[in-house]
């Protein structure tokens, strides 16, 4: 039995401008770490991130209305970039 989620993969897409994905980078990803670094994208797809996220009325969520709560990153690049992450640059 599959459970209607309560937010479609559209509209979580359109609400959680600040997922970091191969196909969607935030402006907060182009931001220097402390260590020289840059962030790298926490998963390959936006579906896949979707897949890992909890939204405010799904069992085990815990937080704010508009928070939400992503686990299992897979991070296909690794953990951290030498330059902020481009599409242009890190394709397959």
């Amino acid at each position: 039995m599959t459970t209607k989620r309560p937010l479609s993969f559209t509209e979580a897409c359109s609400q959680y401008v600040h997922r970091f994905t191969m196909e969607h980078t935030p402006s907060w990803a182009r931001t220097m770490r402390e260590n020289g670094t840059y962030y790298a994208p926490q998963f390959e797809t936006d579906r896949e991130w979707y897949d890992h996220t909890l939204f405010h009325g799904e069992e085990g969520f815990i937080g704010r209305k508009t928070d939400c709560f992503t686990t299992g990153a897979t991070w296909p690049l690794g953990q951290s970039l030498p330059e902020p992450y481009s599409t242009h640059k890190h394709r397959f």
